[in-house]
């Protein structure tokens, strides 16, 4: 009779569940819901209209609700390998609002709430969106940090080292997560590391220096090349011994324009005209005079890496840089310009270096040169001087 008694007890304890609705441990997709209870998406076969349709009542006026909801839909789009977003419907259908005119939330808003997001696409999202032209406040900067002290993700990180770029030098915390971001696993993040370490804004920053020239030695070339193009930025004379060293090594030409790149910045700087280093103009001239020249060294970008110059500017730093002498340009240009070796682009940019930096003397002499050419590329040389001279007589 007890077990009788047991058995009916337990079915109608199954009853009441089931009329209940059963367990309440449900997992995502169980019944079309995710587990925070919001209904998923067929997101692969939706439009950026369908999804403005569904999440934005006003197209005018955003409320902070609708567009944390339309931007929480990021979690649905891929995350690359590289560390980007594909290309989705979420964010087109801001795009189309935005322009429609569609008023916003404030960032300070929406950010607090999407950065709490389970989806590494809205955090990154949130994070991408601090800071304005006047930089990131403080409020924000404490926002994003206390989501870094415990932050994983990839793709989260390399938003985070991209938006907080400027800040290294002014927040010790941020400076160092940079720091420590130069040596992640992962070499996209190192990458952006790069960008964000040879930027101008944290010269200041103790560490910087040494970490993006450990970063020219990098596994991953994308990284080296980022190290060696935005080094110059620092303004410190330490890059330059290494930059030197893989300069000399025409196997590494691949990042010679890079390395050239950032010796300029410390003697020419342009559009600023302020740094004034003659050791890493000494650098350049001697790369520029690399003998045997081939196609790829100097390498044809290299060749024209200071043709631009502001006007309102030049004449200042050029009383400072006393190095600067355009005798020996002429020179090294016009034996460029004589070399067959030398890629034709960088023999034509050459021409151009004269005409831009050298008396009409040193120009009127070189068109004995390149009237004299006989090699296959010569009409393109001979193109370039009459463009100039052209240019030049207006």
């Amino acid at each position: 009779m007890k077990k009788i008694l047991a058995l009916l007890m337990a079915m109608i304890m199954l009853l009441s569940l089931a009329a209940c609705g059963g367990s309440k441990d449900k997992k995502d997709g169980d019944d079309g819901t995710t587990a925070a209870g919001e209904q998923k998406l067929d997101y692969a076969n939706l439009t950026a209209d369908d999804l403005i349709a569904k999440f934005i009542k006003d197209q005018t006026n955003i409320t902070l609700d609708e567009y944390v909801a339309l931007v929480s839909t990021l979690s649905y789009v891929k995350i690359t390998d590289d560390l980007d977003l594909e290309e989705n419907i979420t964010e087109e259908a801001i795009d189309k609002l935005d322009d429609n005119d569609a008023v916003f939330p404030a960032p300070k808003e929406y950010i607090p709430v999407l950065i709490k997001n389970e989806a590494p696409q809205v955090r990154g999202y949130a994070i991408s969106h601090v800071g304005s032209i006047f930089g990131v406040s403080e409020e924000d900067r404490t926002t994003v940090k206390n989501i870094l002290k415990t932050e994983k993700e990839p793709y989260v990180l390399r938003c985070a080292v991209d938006a907080l770029a400027n800040e290294g030098a002014e927040d010790a915390d941020i400076g160092q997560f940079l720091l420590d971001m130069a040596k992640h696993e992962n070499p996209y993040v190192r990458e952006e590391a790069a960008f964000a370490l040879g930027n101008s804004w944290n010269r200041g920053l103790d560490g910087a220096v040494d970490a993006i020239i450990t970063l020219m030695s990098d596994s991953n070339d994308d990284v080296r090349d980022a190290a060696y193009r935005y080094a110059g930025k620092l303004n410190d004379e330490k890059i330059i011994d290494p930059i030197v060293k893989m300069l000399k090594n025409p196997d590494e030409s691949k990042f010679h324009a890079s390395g050239v790149q950032s010796l300029v910045t410390l003697w020419y700087d342009y559009p600023f005209h302020e740094n004034t280093s003659e050791k890493a103009y000494r650098a350049t001239m001697d790369y520029l005079k690399t003998k045997p020249a081939s196609n790829n060294v100097p390498a044809w970008t290299a060749i024209t890496s200071f043709e631009s110059k502001a006007s309102d500017k030049f004449e200042n730093w050029l009383a400072k840089a006393t190095y600067f002498d355009t005798n020996e340009i002429a020179q090294v240009m016009t034996d460029i310009v004589k070399n067959p070796d030398v890629n034709w682009l960088g023999r034509t940019g050459a021409v151009k270096m004269i005409a831009v930096h050298c008396s009409k003397d040193a120009f009127t002499a070189l068109g004995k040169v390149v009237n004299g050419l006989t090699d296959d590329n010569a009409q393109f040389i001979k193109d370039e001087y009459n463009k100039q001279a052209e240019s030049l007589n207006k």
